[in-house]
Formats: structure tokens, sequence, C-alpha cells
């Protein structure tokens, strides 16, 4: 039987294949325990990835970058079409002439989760539920592939990403991100919902400032395929 994920080395890195029949869950399950038993392999932070096959969702490609970064300290990781564009260009590239001036070297675009702050959850990612008994100050990352409570705050300037849901015990100010795998059924809680953006699955909210001002817990959750924010009840 032919494998649902297939790995194969190249001159300047790594190819990855995933099986275009199958589903995300199924896929990510397989990657995952390839990767693991091959861990020493991977673990060279100079490696470059290339991922082909399903076509999957930006959540999901974004999920696996992180996967490839936390465990494997691996960051250069691109997508089929990513790397066809990026090939390309490099193909159009005229050299210029010789300089006696500095040269000017291209910047990288930066992933939003890799490198704007810290991951302090390494330990974390694998679990069905985890539960922080402190604030989540600004510069830090929580994640975790389950659900994520949190009792105290979330600075200005954290992130808390979870597969599930997230509950904030607290002031939720920075980023929160339930269902970063695409699932749906998941909801935000917080006791004071003002965080800068907010993430369901797929969608994205930005919070005017005047939200501050709510003091009433509330909780997200996605309705028809929209992001609705109610109060929460506790009848």
């Amino acid at each position: 039987m032919q494998s649902i994920v297939t790995i194969k080395g190249k001159e300047d890195g790594l190819e990855i294949y995933l099986d275009e029949k199958s589903t995300y869950p199924v896929l990510r399950e397989e990657l995952m325990v390839k990767l693991k038993k091959n861990k020493e392999f991977f673990r060279d932070s100079d490696t470059k990835v290339v991922i082909r096959g399903k076509q999957i969702s930006d959540a999901q490609c974004k999920e696996i970058k992180r996967v490839f970064a936390m465990d494997f300290g691996i960051r250069d990781v691109l997508f089929g079409d990513e790397a066809d564009m990026m090939r390309e260009a490099e193909l159009k590239i005229e050299r210029p002439a010789p300089s006696h001036g500095k040269a000017k070297s291209v910047a990288r675009p930066k992933d939003e989760y890799l490198d704007e702050v810290d991951l302090v959850s390494n330990s974390y990612f694998d679990a069905q539920s985890i539960f922080i008994n402190n604030t989540i100050r600004s510069g830090q990352r929580i994640e975790c592939e389950g659900d994520i409570v949190v009792i105290g705050g979330v600075n200005p300037g954290a992130e808390v990403i979870a597969g599930g849901s997230i509950a904030v015990f607290g002031r939720l100010s920075g980023l929160a991100h339930a269902g970063c795998s695409g699932r749906t059924d998941v909801c935000v809680a917080a006791l004071n919902m003002c965080p800068k953006q907010l993430r369901l699955s797929g969608r994205v909210v930005t919070f005017p400032n005047e939200r501050e001002d709510v003091e009433d817990a509330e909780i997200a959750e996605l309705k028809d395929g929209k992001v609705v924010i109610r109060p929460v009840s506790l009848r």
C-alpha cells in the first residue's frame, strides 16, 4: 500500500508529498508520525522543506509551519505554489553589474506567528487541553493542539493559539486564535473581551479601541459562517 505521506531528500532539502485524496487530519497525523520517527534527521535549521500534493487551507499551512519551527527549528517551509513562484522569481532575477557600494539584501517576508513573539509552550502542543495559571505577557505565545484555559490575562503583544477553544479568566487584550487547524466548533470566551485581533478558524475580527470599556464576560463563536459575540449567560 502506497504511503499517503512521502518524504524525499533533495539536493537543497526535503520534498514532502501529501496524498490529494486523503483528509487533512489523517495527513497531519501521518506526517507527525513520520517526522517524529526521524526527528534527529530533520533537526537542521538550514533545511529547506517543500510540501506538495493536497491543497490545504491557510490555517492548515500555518499549523504545519509552526510544527516544523517548534519541533525541528526549520523555518524555511514552502508549499507547492509558494515554491514554484519563488523559483520563477529567482529565474527572472538578472545579475547586476559589480558595484563598489554595499550590496542590498532582500528580506524574506516575516511570518506573523514565528518571528514576532517567543514560543513558551513547546511541551504543550500535543496536549488535549492546558491550563495556564498566570498572565501571558507581551512577546509570549502559547500554543496547544486542543483547548487552552488561561487563569489570568493575555496582554497586548501576547498570542494564544489553540486547535480547540480558548477561555481567558481575565482581560484578553492580545491575539487569540481558536480553531487554528480548521475546526469550526470552537469559541473564545473572556471576562473582558478586548483583543487586538480575534480569529475563529479562518475568520478574522479586529476590535475598536472603545471595546476596552466593556466589562461583561463575553463569548465569540461561529454562527452560519460569521463570528458572533454575545454575553456569557450564567443561567
